[in-house]
């Protein structure tokens, strides 16, 4: 994408003035947790003084037999006594409206240390949050298709190498998403950014993480539905921009917006939270990968012909880049013999998915009864040990066993990645490790790369689901969120796409 970085710029700059002149009306709401003083507590209640005049207005209280926070008491007069109580746990699922919150890049750690160091946070009137662990690559097009179970991505990112004989192009998602048009998971949702503005959020994302909270909280109010999806992109360009400050303000905005949504719906409505995948915490440095392929021999184009074509996938700044070509085990070779930060590589060989790294090769393969077994040929790549090597296991074998493992899940994700992620999927997938990062190069010309994601690991892979309508059973996969949220609830298209 070839856009004049001064126009960028200036875009950038008048869309934060809007989304922080929106932020600034706020709502007409008496009460408005956008101007919270720090909140004060007792052992069973969170005092909040919303006009910062010294006296708490607002008030929220412990279910000691719960353990949450359950009761909403409001001091209309200001006298220090509650005026009106509501109990959340007055209201069944069924008879309330149910706020699915989807946010971007919000690690499972993240969410269980903010718990686990605010006692008196909002986040304790839900249940336990249940670890997720997301589809490979661990990216948001591919998370959220898997989360609202959408048509697949025609490609891992917008613009992708569609290799059919009768196309054998790269196909341009984003001049479409410029002019309106959303992907198919985007449709299913009641509301989310503009696709410009979600590239200058980049820029300058505090002024749109609060715009995004208050056009969220509008959409609800407006939304006719007793379901309603909203979907919070600038959280990952807080982390990105803002490394552990930007996770830390982009969880208090949460906070913020729950509070707000309670509050005006006095307890009746139910609020689930998740997230997409992790994040890695790390300054990243860019690596010239397609410099890396042409001083190995191959010619880095978008329409590969010849032998030695290769068509590389990257965007943003990420920790995962696919290829295209006919030779990736020679492909992977020359990488490794040039990169020495490349965590893994994986390509289809025959009926098995190979993982590689400097370690070595070993093998994923999948049987007739749906059992997937891991097999280190010459290294055990994923670390995975005799316990679970050559051990053919079902898919929640393998999700129950390593969840917490340094590779979650890893031998169903990458034959997913292969046979069931997108419909047009490079033969070569490639992760780095933590620290470092490929994509596009002048992208680094306007933000550095504080933290980023994408990969197989750890903290690349483990998101978060939490709800207030019931205890979630984890681990999950991205594709079993909803169904624990509201095993009836079908995602419908909300707004169609625009051709």
């Amino acid at each position: 994408m070839n856009r004049c970085p001064h126009l960028t710029v200036l875009t950038a700059l008048m869309a934060s003035l809007f989304a922080a002149a929106l932020t600034a009306c706020g709502p007409s709401d008496r009460l408005h947790f956008r101007t919270l003083a720090p909140p004060t507590f007792s052992d069973s209640a969170v005092r909040y003084d919303t006009d910062r005049d010294g006296r708490a207005d607002f008030q929220f209280s412990l279910d000691r037999s719960a353990d949450r926070l359950d009761e909403l008491a409001y001091d209309d007069n200001q006298d220090g006594q509650p005026d009106r109580r509501y109990r959340l746990s007055d209201y069944p699922n069924d008879q309330v409206p149910h706020l699915i919150v989807l946010i971007d890049s919000i690690p499972f750690f993240a969410i269980v240390e903010r718990l686990r160091g605010k006692p008196h946070s909002v986040l304790h009137a839900f249940y336990p949050p249940a670890k997720v662990i997301a589809p490979y690559p661990s990216m948001s097009a591919v998370c959220f298709t898997d989360i609202l179970r959408a048509p697949p991505m025609p490609g891992p990112i917008n613009r992708h190498y569609d290799p059919r004989p009768q196309h054998r192009r790269v196909n341009n998602l984003i001049r479409k998403r410029f002019a309106g048009y959303r992907n198919p998971w985007q449709q299913r949702l009641h509301y989310n950014i503009d696709y410009r503005d979600n590239g200058t959020a980049f820029l300058m994302p505090r002024p749109w993480l609060h715009a995004e909270f208050e056009r969220a909280r509008l959409a609800f109010d407006e939304s006719p539905d007793r379901t309603t999806v909203i979907y919070i992109a600038s959280s990952a360009s807080m982390l990105f921009k803002y490394q552990h400050a930007g996770l830390e303000e982009a969880l208090d905005e949460l906070e913020r917006f729950v509070l707000q949504v309670l509050y005006e719906r006095r307890g009746a409505v139910k609020i689930s939270i998740a997230s997409d995948h992790g994040h890695n915490l790390a300054y990243s440095t860019w690596l010239d990968i397609e410099q890396n392929l042409r001083d190995a021999g191959y010619r880095p184009t978008d329409r590969p012909r010849k032998p030695g074509d290769v068509h590389l996938e990257m965007d943003g700044l990420l920790t995962w880049f696919g290829v295209h070509t006919d030779r990736p085990a020679e492909v992977a070779d020359a990488l490794l013999a040039r990169q020495p930060h490349l965590e893994t590589f994986s390509y289809v060989e025959g009926h098995a998915v190979i993982v590689r790294s400097h370690l070595g090769r070993a093998t994923v393969t999948l049987d007739e009864r749906q059992r997937f077994t891991y097999s280190p040929d010459s290294a055990d790549v994923l670390g995975l040990g005799s316990e679970l090597s050559g051990v053919p296991l079902t898919r929640d074998q393998w999700l129950a066993r390593t969840a917490d493992h340094p590779f979650p899940d890893a031998p169903p994700r990458l034959w997913d990645a292969f046979h069931r992620g997108t419909r047009n999927v490079p033969q070569l997938m490639a992760t780095l490790q933590d620290g470092y990062c490929a994509g596009i190069e002048w992208f680094q010309w306007f933000v550095t790369p504080h933290s980023t994601h994408g990969g197989l690991n750890q903290i690349n892979s483990a998101a978060f689901a939490m709800t207030m309508r019931q205890p979630i059973p984890g681990p999950l996969r991205s594709r079993d969120v909803l169904a624990a949220f509201d095993p009836e609830y079908v995602p419908r298209l909300v707004s169609p796409p625009r051709r």
